[in-house]
């Protein structure tokens, strides 16, 4: 059984020094009804304690802590109902295929080790990385898990660059544009694509890791940009933000992406027709699948 600190230095030092609790009260500057909670065990040590009583006695405040703390354990008998924290099961499914791909378990420290820079000195979990797990269980960890775009693209381009490794096309149409870009492919989409799922599988990606969401609204601001990519902007940054934008004209319908065969119905606030397909986006969000 530990002992309580205060018995330790009663029983060592205070006592057979004929020590009071008027004397301690007095030398270590301490009310005395804190002395006489610690001599009764009412009353732990906390770090400023232990330091006092440390440099009066020459004893290491770090001894006293230790004791208290296994003190308090050891006579602290109440039943605390905490749910046990599990693991997300994307993360786990993830874990599980690096694993198999490079034959050894990979643990959850090791995976939150490679997507925050210690990719360089794990070239086989990185290569297994890019070549043996789908994308979509990459991105879903990455959104279960907060982490930016910005890791994943260093991770890509030292995988390409120094281990030689093949291009991913649907990862370089991910990463290769930066936020402004590929805001400015999808709200002038009627110049970069021709196929609807095309554009929606790369609006997804992108919405759903867009960080900078005041490039959007820099957009609808803009009177230099057309008025159906302010309109466009309105609308997704809205989507994005739950944040109403007031344009400064009145809009006129618009399709969100310009090519699409949807008839122009259910036309929004922002004359937008033809918006995301929330089934669609709350299914990429949920399980990262396109």
């Amino acid at each position: 059984m530990t002992r309580h600190p205060m018995d330790f230095l009663r029983e060592e030092f205070l006592d057979p020094m004929g020590v009071t609790q008027e004397t301690l009260c007095k030398h270590l500057d301490l009310g005395s009804k804190t002395i006489s909670e610690l001599y009764s065990h009412k009353r732990g040590f906390s770090v400023a304690t232990a330091k006092k009583f440390g440099k009066l006695l020459q004893v290491a405040p770090e001894q006293l802590l230790h004791m208290q703390a296994q003190y308090d354990l050891e006579n602290d008998t109440a039943e605390y109902e905490v749910e046990p924290l599990e693991l997300q099961h994307n993360t786990k499914e993830l874990l599980d295929l690096l694993s198999n791909a490079v034959t050894m378990a990979v643990d959850l420290k090791t995976l939150y080790a490679l997507f925050h820079g210690e990719f360089k000195t794990k070239p086989d979990l990185l290569k297994a990385l890019f070549s043996n797990v789908p994308l979509n269980k990459t991105v879903k960890y990455m959104l279960d898990s907060a982490i930016g775009l910005s890791h994943l693209k260093k991770m890509y381009e030292y995988y390409l660059v120094k281990l030689n490794g093949k291009r991913h096309p649907h990862v370089d149409r991910m990463l290769l544009d930066d936020d402004t870009t590929a805001l400015e492919k999808i709200l002038n989409n009627e110049h970069y694509f021709n196929d609807p799922r095309d554009y929606e599988q790369y609006l997804f990606y992108r919405v759903a890791f867009l960080r900078k969401k005041h490039e959007l609204l820099k957009f609808t601001k803009d009177p230099l940009q057309s008025k159906p990519v302010r309109q466009r902007a309105a609308y997704l940054y809205q989507f994005m933000t739950h944040q109403k934008v007031e344009l400064d004209f009145e809009p006129t319908a618009v399709k969100l992406y310009a090519k699409s065969k949807r008839p122009m119905s259910d036309v929004n606030e922002y004359g937008v027709s033809s918006g995301v397909d929330l089934t669609r986006y709350e299914q990429f969000v949920q399980t990262g699948n396109y």
